[in-house]
């Protein structure tokens, strides 16, 4: 499965930080979520390693079938923690087929829940976060590409990561805006993890996320939204601490294709903002 050790995390800085003030119903609903979401996500990150023991049966099994089995881990995973974070997700459209490179706007940690809900998927992620506490094994289990940015080269071999997932029959997901944002709008996106599909002039699939909380309350763009300069931690108390979250997950009618990456980086954000819906 996928958690917060795949969102790239705020871009900001630290006279930003805001103070997120949580009422006492909204701390125990925090705490109480927090132990929950701490014991799906080991119970299920247990019985992958279980089912990952070096046995002959795995073994003979081969990565198709382990990616099989690694994918309704996920799909179990992401709506586990949906239940369990209060959070209700409306998809709208087709998922792409699997073996299918997908792009998204980001948002936050919460995103990998709820893709992993409704579409399992493979996700890219920042390289530092394979040593985050925890989070990085998680994250490493469940077949997350890391890409060291500071070593321009390195895309070469994410490339070659990225495909093989693509062959296993693993959608790939990437967040080309390479950041989290306020929802306000999509980011213009980054065409670097874009070049393998526009080389071979393959399909590249996008969808579009956006939360919303109910009238009255707190706004998802600052307790959902991930884009502030707020800790993990303080962050992830006051989402938990909300009573309910709406997701809307919108999956484009068409794949996009170009033969040049900065292209196809422009048609994929034009097809989003048409479909996009802004967070407030």
């Amino acid at each position: 499965m996928h958690t917060v050790a795949d969102a790239e995390g705020p871009d900001t800085t630290p006279e930003e930080s805001p103070r997120l003030q949580l009422g006492a119903g909204e701390w125990l609903r925090a705490i109480w979520r927090t132990v929950v979401v701490f014991l799906l996500t080991s119970a299920v990150a247990t019985a992958l390693l279980a089912a990952w023991a070096p046995t002959l049966a795995m073994r003979a099994a081969g990565p198709g079938l382990r990616a099989r089995l690694r994918r309704r881990a996920q799909r179990a995973w992401g709506r586990g923690m949906m239940l369990a974070t209060g959070v209700r997700v409306s998809a709208e459209g087709t998922p792409p087929p699997e073996g299918a490179l997908v792009v998204s706007n980001h948002l936050g940690y919460l995103d990998i829940a709820a893709v992993n809900s409704v579409a399992p998927m493979v996700f890219v992620s920042r390289a530092d976060v394979r040593r985050w506490p925890f989070w990085g094994a998680i994250a490493a289990l469940g077949g997350t590409v890391f890409v060291d940015r500071a070593r321009k080269r390195d895309v070469i071999r994410v490339r070659r990561d990225m495909e093989a997932a693509l062959q296993r029959g693993d959608r790939v997901l990437v967040f080309p805006e390479a950041t989290t944002s306020d929802g306000s709008t999509i980011r213009p996106l980054k065409p670097a993890l874009l070049a393998g599909a526009a080389e071979r002039n393959m399909p590249a699939y996008w969808m579009t996320l956006s939360y919303r909380t109910p009238p009255g309350g707190p706004s998802a763009r600052d307790r959902v939204c991930w884009w502030q300069a707020v800790g993990f931690v303080p962050h992830a108390l006051a989402l938990f601490g909300l009573r309910r979250v709406y997701c809307t997950i919108r999956f484009g009618d068409a794949p996009v294709r170009a033969t040049h990456r900065k292209e196809l980086a422009v048609a994929l954000r034009t097809r989003m903002l048409q479909r996009f819906e802004p967070v407030t």
